[in-house]
């Protein structure tokens, strides 16, 4: 294994990159935004490493990588060259890319910016329309708020999921969910205690509350995942697996269709045991998927 800080763009980011280095290589980009790789190469690290060179990254600004720069301005198209300058740096010809939520998002502008650097794509539990998203996850944490006596947060949930205008980021959707308080991270798991695992395996992480705070720099980006990038789909022109869990919320079934329908090579696997995070709800499961996936396609 091997954890270091790589210097790209003007920065210092920290990569964690696993495996033979003549394997597959498969780079696996975050979400949140600015939740780092800690928890995915904790999880799944070393079950891919067995076969493919899995590397993580905390990207620019979070978690281990330096706090970030004060210029240039962050954006996903910033972070999308950040991907492309640690390929050369590494010297990888070309790799299987795999997004996670918000990441997703991030991964599916490197795929159709990039296409000669990717031969495959992976899109974990996507959140291609932050609109669509909420708009799915509003009446359900409504329903939680209502049986919690909080009806007034009940209603408002359901004031937005109803807006006739497309939802913003200053209509503040997650800061009316965020009512649940304690209850908030059921909502990504199909087992609510996933959530209070979930928590402890980042308590048990050993990092400063400093390096958590960096993760804040990229709250920025939460604007631009209600900028839709679904009409990127159709540009896709590489394999593509789209993962997601039973009960998640985030890939709204408007995505899941568009995807279907306009990606030429793509295939959908669900899990059944879980929601937002299959790699940690069904670790083995997800590890053999995307372990098959990039040894048929980018192997």
């Amino acid at each position: 294994m091997s954890a270091r800080l790589v210097a790209v763009n003007g920065t210092r980011i920290f990569v964690d990159d696993r495996g033979d280095p003549a394997a597959p290589a498969l780079l696996y980009v975050h979400g949140g935004p600015g939740q780092g790789c800690y928890d995915f190469m904790k999880a799944q690290g070393d079950l891919l490493a067995t076969q493919l060179r899995i590397i993580g990254v905390d990207q620019r600004g979070t978690l281990r990588s330096e706090p970030l720069p004060a210029a240039p301005p962050l954006t996903p198209d910033l972070l999308v060259t950040d991907f492309e300058a640690l390929r050369r740096r590494l010297r990888i010809e070309s790799w299987a890319v795999l997004g996670h939520s918000a990441g997703a998002g991030y991964a599916l502008r490197y795929v159709t910016g990039y296409p000669g650097a990717v031969r495959a794509a992976i899109f974990d539990c996507p959140c291609w329309d932050a609109d669509m998203t909420d708009r799915n996850r509003l009446p359900v944490v409504a329903r939680k708020l209502e049986a919690l006596g909080q009806l007034a947060d009940a209603e408002r949930c359901r004031e937005l999921a109803a807006k006739s205008a497309r939802l913003a980021f200053g209509d503040d959707a997650r800061g009316a969910m965020q009512a649940l308080g304690a209850y908030y991270m059921e909502q990504f798991f199909h087992d609510p205690d996933g959530a209070a695992d979930f928590g402890e395996l980042l308590e048990s992480a050993g990092f400063s509350e400093e390096q958590w705070q960096r993760g804040n720099s990229h709250w920025p980006l939460l604007a631009a995942m209600y900028e839709p990038v679904l009409a990127l789909l159709p540009r896709v022109r590489r394999p593509a697996l789209l993962l997601r869990g039973r009960d998640d919320l985030v890939a709204a079934p408007g995505m899941l269709t568009a995807f279907t329908t306009s990606v030429r090579d793509g295939t959908i696997w669900e899990f059944e045991r879980s929601g937002h995070y299959p790699y940690l709800e069904e670790p083995e499961a997800y590890g053999q998927a995307v372990t098959e996936f990039v040894l048929a396609h980018a192997g």
